[in-house]
């Protein structure tokens, strides 16, 4: 889905109150960001309040840290929260496109 280096946009910034609790930073809604990792991450939201482990591929940012657990891992954003650059750039032409 994305890869390291690569640019995305958050187009989903609804964050629980339990995220907006576990991170000292999160990323801002239609803000360009580099990614530099891409892992499987467990739903923060999903783990505590739940107790139900839901994978799926997470992010982590170019200028936005946050803590480690006791295993030395930072929390990341979950990936469906993002889209390319590229791709919202080639969505904007082709809306452009089909106006003219």
């Amino acid at each position: 889905m994305f890869s390291v280096g690569q640019k995305v946009v958050l187009v989903d910034d609804k964050w629980p109150e339990t995220v907006k609790q576990l991170y000292l930073q999160l990323p801002v809604l239609e803000t360009i960001y580099v990614v530099r990792a891409v892992r499987v991450g467990v739903r923060a939201d999903e783990l505590i309040m739940d107790m139900r482990r839901v994978l799926e591929s997470s992010l982590l940012l170019v200028g936005i840290y946050n803590p480690t657990n006791n295993l030395g891992v930072e929390a990341g954003f979950a990936a469906s929260r993002f889209r390319a650059l590229d791709e919202l750039k080639q969505e904007a032409v082709e809306e452009k496109e089909a106006v003219a």
